[in-house]
């Protein structure tokens, strides 16, 4: 009889030790937020993608071409520790440019702000996701000199701005077709920075076109314009 007593006891302690271990059983971590394909199609082109510009004034070429592009995910928060800003795993990219002209090159990578719940609907006053374009310093450990130069989502057909740093940046994101050298874009998204930090500090105009890029660039250096207008291009993507 105590035998069997104590066999009970050893069950019911086995079945409450369990209950326990599965009540605190930790929650899986959420799949990868996926970078909107939108995203992509402006911003994310693989090696072999090659751009041709001209300046407008002085009609000089430039071609400027992919050197890598890496994408990997990101991990965005605290976990379970804290319910505000529970952990989040999204897609990253880092694009790397190289230009004819010389210089260092062209860092682009993403950055997102918002956590969970997403909050990727237009009305927002912060894009859920921004594209940030810096110069590749490799013999210096300061910040690359970063600026978002394509936020997303934002709506079409809206002026807009946002504050960021020591800039103002102004973007416009045309539905209509809009002409640029002579050649027809459809949903051209404008961005206007005041103060671009990858440009060592100058005004700077870009204008992005779907699977293409930027597709003209223009920058004020003391108080001199210069712009640089696509020609031709091949893209991977």
């Amino acid at each position: 009889m105590q035998t069997t007593l104590t066999k009970l006891r050893f069950l019911v302690s086995l079945v409450l030790l369990l209950s326990s271990t599965a009540c605190h059983k930790e929650r899986p971590e959420p799949e990868a937020v996926p970078l909107p394909a939108e995203l992509k199609s402006y911003t994310l082109f693989q090696p072999g993608t090659h751009w041709i510009y001209q300046d407008s004034a002085t009609r000089q070429l430039d071609s400027v071409w992919v050197v890598s592009a890496e994408q990997t995910v990101h991990r965005l928060g605290n976990g379970s520790k804290n319910k505000t800003y529970p952990t989040l795993k999204y897609e990253d990219f880092r694009l790397r440019t190289r230009s004819g002209r010389g210089g260092p090159d062209r860092l682009y990578s993403i950055d997102r702000t918002c956590t969970l719940p997403n909050r990727e609907d237009q009305a927002s006053q912060l894009p859920c996701w921004s594209v940030r374009r810096s110069q590749d310093l490799p013999n210096s450990t300061a910040d690359e000199e970063g600026t978002d130069v394509f936020p997303y989502l934002i709506d079409r057909d809206k002026a807009s701005f946002l504050n960021i740093y020591n800039a103002v940046l102004y973007y416009y994101w045309n539905s209509q077709v809009q002409r640029i050298g002579g050649v027809p874009y459809d949903e051209l998204l404008q961005v206007k920075l005041t103060a671009d930090a990858s440009e060592n500090g100058w005004p700077v105009h870009y204008y992005w076109v779907s699977g293409k890029g930027i597709v003209r660039q223009r920058i004020r250096r003391n108080n001199v314009v210069q712009t640089w207008t696509l020609v031709r291009s091949t893209i991977v993507q």
